[in-house]
């Protein structure tokens, strides 16, 4: 919705800029996906401030908040720069004497939008959200018992952008496929992880996937196939060592990230390419590491054509499309800075859970969790500040301009957003009114 009404202004804007009209600055908020240095996917904000009406300098200006290039716009000529048709800058003095507003008059310096003005103006749909959903959390929890007792399942959740209603109606169609085919289920899901997200099949880590967009017919057919990626699954620790051996050593890991299951046969695939890229170069290993032991290095291969990058875990993320040379080099230029980040991140971790329980206590929240793309480093920033500031945060809803969070549930994320269950999600460099 934010994205169609700037498009919507933009749109407005351009079109008065290419017909000479003077209107007012407009500031524009778009939200758009980007990939984190640790490899996870968020929502970036992007603000474009429009005050010009040269519809080149605007398309120019548009296509370098977003990194796009430029290259295809044509490039101004001397006659551009000469044109008549130009408007007028009228001397303050004429808006006063006339009545007028001046457009040019506004503070060119951003709002900006503290967390405690943004919750004076959101709490109260959030409570309202909430109360609205109780009925649907509470049948969740009974679905979610039921099939953990009768299908005696390690685990079930739910890994998806769609909201708690989608959640609510994958266990419903699931829970009618348990009463027709109960001893089925039971069979195949004794001990394993059960998780609703966007695609079907046996994740690398042993998990049966059911996309939220299939039919029940189409999780029968899948379910039926379950016991064939045992095969798979067990030749995976296989290619790992292999994997490891032609890396001096280092630990080869998994981590499934929130909305990227990778399925258990698209692994293997992705570690025989790999290994076929780092066998070509194996003189060039030796002689890039001497022979050294990197067992205390961890590396992690995700997906096709990800981004080479050390994550904020400390991990290598090793895409399969990568020559074995550039692999090779990054891992070297990198060794320190992964050894400093693995050797903290223990402690890193422990911290941060001590900051989010201790913010948990102060705002008296139901819940506080945070973004897969939220650092460690970053959780424990924002949460702190929230205890700095969880005197403004708890204040009675009845003074002027008071607002609390007590009994509300909240999400360090990148952006402001109610969700449709009424999660609070703020930014975690959010602006306190010190900050100001």
């Amino acid at each position: 919705a934010v994205n169609e009404n700037s498009l919507k202004c933009l749109n407005e804007f351009l079109a008065s800029s290419s017909a000479q009209e003077r209107g007012q600055p407009k500031q524009l908020v778009f939200y758009i996906r980007s990939i984190s240095y640790s490899g996870e996917e968020y929502l970036r904000e992007v603000k474009i401030t429009l005050s010009t009406t040269d519809l080149r300098a605007t398309v120019m200006k548009i296509l370098n908040c977003f990194g796009l290039s430029d290259a295809h716009v044509p490039k101004a000529t001397q006659n551009d720069n000469q044109s008549t048709n130009r408007p007028i800058d009228w001397h303050p003095s004429f808006y006063t004497a006339m009545g007028r507003d001046n457009p040019f008059g506004i503070n060119n310096r951003s709002i900006v939008l503290t967390l405690r003005s943004w919750l004076r103006m959101n709490i109260e749909r959030s409570r309202s959200h909430q109360e609205g959903m109780r009925y649907i959390q509470n049948d969740i929890a009974r679905l979610l018992h039921k099939f953990q007792t009768d299908l005696c399942l390690q685990a079930i959740r739910f890994d998806s952008a769609w909201g708690i209603q989608h959640f609510r109606g994958c266990l419903m169609s699931f829970d009618r496929l348990f009463k027709t085919h109960p001893k089925f289920l039971k069979h195949v899901l004794k001990g394993k992880t059960l998780v609703f997200s966007n695609c079907t099949g046996v994740s690398r880590l042993g998990e049966v996937v059911l996309s939220s967009e299939d039919v029940p017919q189409t999780w029968i057919t899948m379910l039926k196939s379950v016991s064939a990626y045992e095969a798979v699954l067990a030749r995976l620790p296989t290619m790992e060592a292999k994997l490891s051996d032609l890396l001096c050593q280092a630990q080869v890991v998994r981590r499934e990230k929130k909305l990227g299951h990778i399925m258990a046969e698209d692994y293997e695939l992705l570690l025989n390419r790999v290994l076929n890229s780092l066998r070509r170069c194996q003189d060039y290993v030796f002689a890039t590491f001497n022979g050294k032991d990197l067992s205390h290095l961890q590396v992690r291969v995700e997906g096709e054509s990800n981004p080479l990058m050390l994550s904020s875990l400390g991990q290598f993320l090793i895409p399969a499309s990568v020559p074995g040379t550039m692999m090779v080099d990054f891992i070297k230029e990198n060794m320190d800075k992964a050894e400093l980040i693995l050797k903290d991140i223990p402690s890193l971790l422990a911290h941060e859970e001590k900051s989010r329980l201790e913010a948990l206590e102060f705002l008296s929240l139901l819940e506080l969790q945070k973004d897969e793309s939220v650092t460690p480093a970053q959780m424990i920033s924002s949460c702190s500040r929230l205890i700095e500031e969880s005197w403004r945060l708890l204040d009675p809803p009845s003074s002027s301009g008071g607002v609390t969070l007590q009994g509300s549930r909240l999400r360090v994320s990148h952006y402001y957003s109610v969700m449709q269950d009424g999660l609070i999600c703020i930014p975690w460099d959010w602006v306190g009114e010190d900050d100001l």
